[in-house]
């Protein structure tokens, strides 16, 4: 305010010459003033508009997440009671029932990753220049991981958990199993690929069998 106070005393002799042009031009001054004060603050509304529906919509993922988590707890402790308070049939049969499962899974998704490898050699062969041939690659190496990836995530789905729950009370009630050399426990949290798949399955039909054997 101090500068435009000296601006305008120096400058009072033209001023005074002509008022009317200097108070359009102050008015005109004024408004782009407040134009810009005006956009700069909506800008600043608008960002922390944009935050707090951030926020909101992050603490409704937290929300529906812990939901989701409170539901599968809730889910393994219905599994849990129904394993350990079964008799050796109903654990028997439950047992072969998540092989068959598992086995299905297995089947399907062989099917599957054949269907992409005979695409992949007929675009092989009709391509004609090396170019065509690299890029043939990476569509065929880009569904294949695509496909390792959900092949995974439906078996920690649909798996891992009622795996790892059968093997340890199958375990608990033959106390003299020995699982064959290829059999890991870490394998039923982390199978990878089909080899895996099967002897998750050939372990727990196996312990199943025996089970009934063992109790008579």
């Amino acid at each position: 305010m101090d500068k435009i106070l000296e601006y305008i005393s120096k400058e009072w002799a033209v001023i005074s010459q002509a008022p009317f042009a200097f108070l359009i031009l102050g008015a005109l001054m004024f408004a782009l003033a407040y134009l810009a004060a005006k956009w700069k603050f909506m800008v600043l509304v608008d960002e922390v508009k944009a935050k707090n529906e951030t926020l909101k919509e992050r603490l409704l993922l937290k929300t529906e997440q812990a939901e989701s988590y409170k539901d599968r707890a809730l889910k393994y402790d219905e599994n849990i009671q129904q394993v350990v308070g079964s008799d050796e049939i109903m654990l028997k049969d439950k047992t072969l029932e998540v092989v068959k499962n598992l086995r299905d899974f297995i089947e399907r998704h062989k099917r599957e990753d054949d269907r992409v490898s005979n695409l992949e050699r007929s675009a092989m062969r009709e391509a004609n220049t090396e170019e065509d041939k690299n890029k043939a690659w990476e569509r065929n190496t880009s569904e294949i991981m695509r496909l390792s990836n959900d092949r995974n995530a439906e078996y920690d789905r649909r798996f891992r958990v009622d795996a790892m729950l059968l093997r340890d009370e199958l375990r608990s009630r033959l106390p003299n199993y020995e699982p064959s050399e290829r059999v890991h426990d870490m394998m039923y949290e982390r199978p990878t690929n089909y080899f895996g798949f099967n002897d998750v399955a050939s372990d727990l039909e196996r312990m199943a069998k025996l089970l009934t054997i063992h109790s008579r």
